[in-house]
């Protein structure tokens, strides 16, 4: 009996300081993210409500009342954390682009002429992503702005001939020297395009600007696709350095009078530190604002659930988004992000 109490006094001691990490990893100082495997352990703490009520349980049936307290303290900070991306679902999207919306999802598609567009992030996997089905959630979704990542010149070929032009006819792409590219395809014309964008260690970014002309009058945003590090062992310090150079980007940029939207696979969740510092200067997460979850996009199409929020859609002030989604397409571990975004200078009375 005796050793059978050690035991369980055991777990329960691993459990709790398991719980204790994670949970606290929400507030985890920035310095600490570059040590190994913080990163890791800062974009599963989600998951920790898991470990929390099967901890409060066995504690619960063993009748161990600190255990449960601490357990309780640990689910209530869970709820803090959590609370931001849900709620009652949210728009910042004018009637008029809403109406525009509610009439795609029958028979009409997608304008470049109007006010507003559908727009998609993918890390297609090194180009593993199956193209045929690229091609078709852009024509069933009404895609207009297309942000891939790790994609190869194979890839872009295939893609083409499964006929993605036929849709997003204009492109541009950064450079392949390094094996993999990213790439924006649009249904509208490509306004100043260039193969990078960002000062970035990670990749190019590539960046095109696109003219939203409904309404009477004209607006401009300017699309970059984002392609971060990944945080595994000997690249710590790469993941952070690669965001601090979007965020030093952001604080020069965010509130320049341009109307920006940053999307692609950020290699982060919102919540950690190093990717606060890119939002706090005037940039806004798409599910955040829309409150529809976190929004797991990593791994996918394998045999673990979606475990981390690291595929991003960002809005600065000159833009408005809403109808925040998730798509997967098979292929590729990543899901791909969709969201509809317009100028925030539309006039909402339309």
């Amino acid at each position: 009996m005796a050793s059978r109490n050690t035991g369980l006094k055991i777990t329960l001691g691993v459990l709790c300081a398991l719980c204790l990490l994670f949970t606290l990893s929400w507030w985890m100082p920035y310095s600490w993210e570059t040590v190994p495997f913080m990163a890791d352990i800062g974009a599963l703490a989600p998951w920790t409500l898991v470990l929390i009520i099967i901890t409060f349980a066995i504690a619960a049936y063993s009748r161990r009342g600190i255990t449960c307290i601490v357990m309780s303290l640990c689910l209530v900070l869970q709820g803090v954390a959590i609370f931001p991306y849900f709620g009652h679902a949210d728009t910042e999207l004018s009637p008029a682009t809403r109406e525009i919306m509610a009439d795609m999802s029958t028979d009409k598609v997608a304008n470049p002429n109007d006010r507003c567009a559908r727009i998609m992030t993918l890390n297609v996997g090194q180009g593993r992503a199956d193209v045929h089905e690229i091609v078709q959630t852009v024509s069933e979704k009404r895609i207009e702005v297309l942000a891939l990542q790790e994609t190869t010149e194979s890839f872009i070929t295939e893609l083409e001939s499964a006929g993605i032009e036929s849709y997003l006819p204009n492109h541009i792409e950064s450079d392949s020297s390094s094996g993999t590219m990213n790439a924006i395809y649009t249904m509208a014309s490509l306004g100043d395009p260039s193969p990078t964008s960002i000062d970035s260690s990670a990749s190019d970014f590539p960046a095109a600007t696109v003219t939203f002309a409904g309404s009477g009058k004209s607006s401009r945003i300017r699309f970059i696709c984002v392609h971060t590090t990944s945080p595994k062992s000997g690249s710590f310090s790469q993941w952070g350095r690669a965001l601090d150079e979007i965020s030093e980007w952001s604080a020069q940029h965010a509130s320049d009078g341009t109307a920006y939207v940053l999307l692609g696979d950020f290699n982060a969740t919102s919540s950690q530190k190093h990717s606060q510092r890119i939002l706090n200067p005037g940039f806004r997460d798409a599910a955040r604002v829309t409150k529809s979850g976190m929004q797991f996009t990593w791994p996918v199409n394998g045999p673990l659930p979606s475990l981390a929020a690291i595929d991003h859609i960002l809005v600065n002030s000159g833009v408005h988004v809403g109808d925040a989604t998730t798509v997967k397409i098979k292929g590729t571990d990543h899901k791909a992000v969709l969201a509809v975004v317009e100028p925030s200078d539309i006039d909402g009375s339309k």
